[in-house]
């Protein structure tokens, strides 16, 4: 397998055009998932290692596992090569490791190197300061078009949205290596308030940590926001993690244990203090023993469910509020309603081919949870205080790998997950995954691999595959069968399901890349109609059909082409189908700093049920994959201009038509009219003390 020399560019050259790269490896991964999740994290973690490469004769698993396209079998596999042969001699080597192939190196090399191993240098303070670097990012977006919450209505002294409706991002960071991290968010959302009014203060949110890695006995070390990470997400998880995705093999969870919190999502993370030591300095026999503690406290939204009609105190507290959205009078009523306490820790042994750990968490409210009185929230948590303990294991033998975990509520409830992925030829891995969560079961910080969000209720078996059966072509999939033995919100009634993708990928050089997808879905859900009655659960099934091509025409020039077609069909409803076919163009000038991006696609559905989601580029840390339905075109330009070596602007402007409507959306949202303008601006300044970009 030959891998051509612009692959195997490092970024110690100061290659201006990373972002291009890390676009696409974000795009080849929310591409295999539906799910809504901030990639902030993601995109640091491969801004870094772009700067910094993974050496790969001295590489952390850890660091492996963040680039989140290696499975454990895969990072094994490097580790027992470089036992048997030694250090690779050079990046030519990396094709003869098991399981490395060709769609991985190409998405992967760039944040790779092969280099002789350095010892490592002690931390001077003044290289801190003069190597450390500095990024300073602003960014605004607003739709150009007027919508009614913004507008005061008739009868009406305000409008519903008190604030203006452009949304501001500004953000610093200081960073040194991996060892040391300094930074400071701020967010104010559209039609939140700013400098005036509930906001006095300025913007709705913000955020700031500082963080140490790698001090002596001390491993991490977070004063301020922080996320964090164990096992396989059955007692405690925070931050990105994904379900099931066309990476069959890709099911097990790489627990990064504690980590500095960049993001704006307003609920998924903690605020106080983090640490994990390593135990050796007790004594050598606790080398291989790390342990974890953390405590956090802040305020949380909530929905009052019963006041004190003297005091004004909450007595209790009907939902959590996740959207972190406080742009009427209503949401700024329910913001911080609730102080939250979190604290609790872990305990990890590291052997030289098993791993074994114990979680603890306990998180505790000032105002009561209780939920409406309704027959499938019986068994959900309700109360001040909740108590979760938990062991998880990680072993691998040979070409077997297998991981999982158990935990606990206070109430008794029970939860497991136990997974494997086995290497059965060099052509063929497999992986499987079975989870019981019992509907006694009660976390409410867990971020499990499931079919549905939340780990309560669930029992499932998932089998996945990866095969090529032919030089360049790769086949992958998975079958996920999954019952509820309780009823849901949307669920009457105790029901199963399943779901089957597969993918076959042939790519033949790396300036031609093809795939095609099928995924099917069959899922258990209420009713509706008055024929039916809204208590008679149904199956819907859904397919997804896939055609994906992307052609490197030159080195200036790149297109991407799709086909995707939907069908969903409902025993209570008419059958529905949708498509959406598009053109995407990357330009990128050689001799000009300036990167062009954009695309023409068009859609059409027959309702909500067959809407087609696309992933889009964007600037730097913003992310778009929106959802279609109806008839209409959609279209967007980013342009990137390196306006200096150290100075970076992002403009980006997208337009979704309707050709089948004259009013867009609905409520406060509504736009009179068949077109909605997306405009956003974003700069980016880096510079070090020293004076070097």
């Amino acid at each position: 397998m030959a891998i051509g020399p612009q692959l195997l560019a490092q970024s110690g050259s100061g290659d201006p055009k990373k972002e291009n790269l890390i676009e696409r490896l974000i795009e080849t991964i929310t591409e295999q998932s539906d799910a809504e999740i901030d990639y902030t994290e993601f995109v640091e973690d491969l801004n870094f290692f772009y700067d910094n490469p993974i050496n790969l004769n001295n590489a952390k698993p850890e660091d492996l596992r963040k680039l989140l396209l290696l499975s454990e079998l895969q990072i094994q596999n490097l580790a027992t090569y470089r036992r048997l042969y030694g250090d690779l001699l050079s990046i030519y080597e990396v094709p003869l490791i098991k399981g490395w192939d060709q769609e991985i190196l190409y998405s992967i090399m760039p944040f790779l190197t092969v280099a002789p191993v350095v010892q490592k240098q002690p931390l001077k303070f003044k290289n801190v300061l003069k190597y450390g670097k500095h990024e300073l990012i602003g960014r605004y977006y607003d739709v150009l078009e007027p919508q009614q919450g913004y507008i005061t209505q008739p009868g009406d002294s305000m409008p519903d949205y008190l604030g203006p409706s452009y949304q501001v991002f500004t953000r610093y960071r200081f960073k040194y290596k991996d060892r040391i991290s300094i930074g400071f968010t701020a967010e104010k959302d559209r039609g939140e308030e700013w400098f005036g009014g509930s906001q006095l203060q300025g913007f709705d949110f913000y955020s700031a940590h500082l963080m140490l890695k790698d001090f002596g006995p001390l491993k991490t070390l977070v004063i301020g926001d922080f996320q964090t990470q164990f096992g396989q997400g059955l007692t405690l998880w925070n931050g990105i993690g994904f379900r099931k995705t066309a990476y069959a093999m890709n099911i097990k969870r790489n627990a990064v244990g504690i980590r500095a919190y960049t993001a704006t999502n307003q609920f998924t993370f903690n605020r106080g203090i983090a640490a994990t030591l390593n135990m050796g300095f007790i004594a050598k026999a606790l080398k291989n023993l790390d342990a974890s503690a953390f405590a956090s406290h802040k305020p949380i939204d909530g929905n009052i469910g019963e006041l004190d009609t003297l005091t004004g105190e909450a007595l209790e507290v009907s939902s959590f509020l996740l959207s972190g959205m406080h742009r009427t009078a209503s949401e700024i009523a329910k913001k911080n309603t609730i102080n939250e306490t979190v604290f609790g820790g872990n305990l990890t042994f590291r052997g030289k081919t098993f791993k074994v750990g114990a979680t603890a968490v306990h998180t505790q409210f000032s105002t009561p949870f209780s939920p409406s009185d309704q027959l499938y929230n019986k068994y959900r948590f309700a109360g001040d205080r909740l108590t979760n303990i938990g062991m998880d294991y990680d072993w691998l033998v040979r070409k077997l790998h297998v991981f999982g975990e158990f935990s606990m509520s206070d109430n008794g409830g029970l939860a497991m997950l136990h997974g494997m992925q086995i290497s059965l030829h060099s052509n063929l891995n497999i992986s499987a995954l079975y989870r019981n969560f019992s509907k006694e079961y009660q976390n409410l910080k867990s971020n499990a691999v499931s079919d549905r969000f939340g780990t309560q209720n669930e029992e499932g078996l998932y089998v996945g595959f990866e095969a090529s059966p032919f030089k360049k072509i790769k086949v992958q999939g998975y079958v996920d069968l999954f019952a509820y033995p309780w009823v849901r919100s949307n669920i009457a009634y105790p029901s199963k399901g399943y779901e089957y993708l597969v993918q076959a990928s042939f790519i033949p050089n790396r300036n031609f890349e093809m795939y095609v997808r099928f995924r099917h879905q069959n899922r258990p859900e209420n009713a509706t109609g008055i024929e039916t009655g809204p208590s008679e659960v149904i199956h819907f099934q859904r397919n997804n059909y896939r055609w994906n091509a992307t052609v490197r025409v030159s080195k200036e020039l790149q297109l991407r082409n799709r086909l995707e077609w939907v069908t969903v069909s409902r025993p209570d409803k008419p059958f529905e189908m949708g498509f959406m076919v598009y053109q995407d163009v990357i330009y990128k000038p050689l001799k000009l700093p300036l990167d062009f991006s954009g695309r023409i696609g068009l859609f059409s559905t027959q309702g909500s049920e067959a809407r087609v989601y696309a992933y889009e580029n964007d600037v730097l840390y913003s992310f778009t994959v929106p959802g279609f339905s109806g008839t209409g075109m959609r279209t967007y330009l980013n342009i990137k201009w390196e306006v200096r070596s150290n100075l970076t602007l992002w403009l980006r402007w997208s337009q979704t038509y309707y050709s089948d409507r004259s009013v867009i959306s609905s409520g406060a949202e509504e736009i009179d009219g068949d077109t909605r303008n997306d405009l956003r601006i974003q700069l980016r300044y880096t510079f070090r003390a020293a004076g070097k970009r």
